[in-house]
């Protein structure tokens, strides 16, 4: 009853929304016409396009719906009996939101022929959820917004930009880009020290171990009245 209701709180205005659903059209016209380019002049564009702009401000829409100071927290707690509510509630929220974005990506991106890229764009489903997740226990609104930003659109273009280089990245960085930039971790995975089934298995397994400790950050965590 409390889970049910959560999500309905934390989703409300998700969809239908102008701006949610214009971005999700414009990403997935992006997204269509990108992949027909890629057959002529690489993966580029699809790189920048989905991974470093799209997904990313897709992402800050949905995060903006579950990012909250502490007094609407404490409401929270309150309305849905506990952390445990309103964190499970939260992460249930987001799940749906990203979803509809991620999938309909990765629909295109295998019906365009690329199946192997879209295994790489579902993996942002789990990563975005972890990143989200963790900055919305420790960090507020601003800076949460700001946070996932980097770390969702600044760090997979300066990791793209290191992918041109001619030496092999270190297994840390390698790991970290199919963390963060999977896409084009997956398109350059010759020149990276880790396979890509390596990379998606640590990153599945970090991203699930994110949202355990950011559960049980959440439920130990004092709010107090600003």
């Amino acid at each position: 009853m409390f889970m049910q209701k959560a999500v309905k709180w934390y989703t409300k205005n998700l969809f239908p929304h102008p701006a949610t659903e214009i971005l999700l059209g414009m990403m997935i016209l992006s997204t269509w016409y990108s992949l027909m380019d890629a057959r002529k002049l690489g993966f580029y564009e699809f790189i920048v396009m989905v991974e470093a702009v799209f997904l990313p401000v897709y992402g800050i829409l949905i995060a903006s719906h579950i990012f909250r100071d502490s007094r609407v927290t404490l409401f929270e707690l309150t309305l849905f009996n506990g952390p445990e509510g309103v964190f499970l509630g939260r992460l249930t929220s987001a799940f749906l939101g990203l979803a509809v974005g991620v999938f309909s990506v990765a629909s295109i991106t295998h019906i365009q022929g690329y199946s192997r890229l879209a295994f790489s764009v579902l993996v942002k489903l789990p990563t975005y959820l972890a990143i989200m997740m963790a900055l919305m226990v420790w960090m507020d609104f601003i800076a949460g917004i700001i946070s996932f930003y980097i770390l969702t659109s600044a760090i997979p273009m300066a990791l793209f930009v290191l992918f041109t280089k001619p030496y092999s990245p270190s297994t840390a960085i390698s790991l970290l880009s199919y963390f963060l930039a999977p896409i084009g971790a997956t398109v350059n995975s010759g020149k990276l020290s880790v396979s890509i089934s390596s990379g998606y298995t640590a990153t599945l397994v970090l991203s699930a171990l994110i949202i355990l400790f950011s559960y049980l950050g959440f439920k130990k965590k004092d709010f107090e009245p600003q």
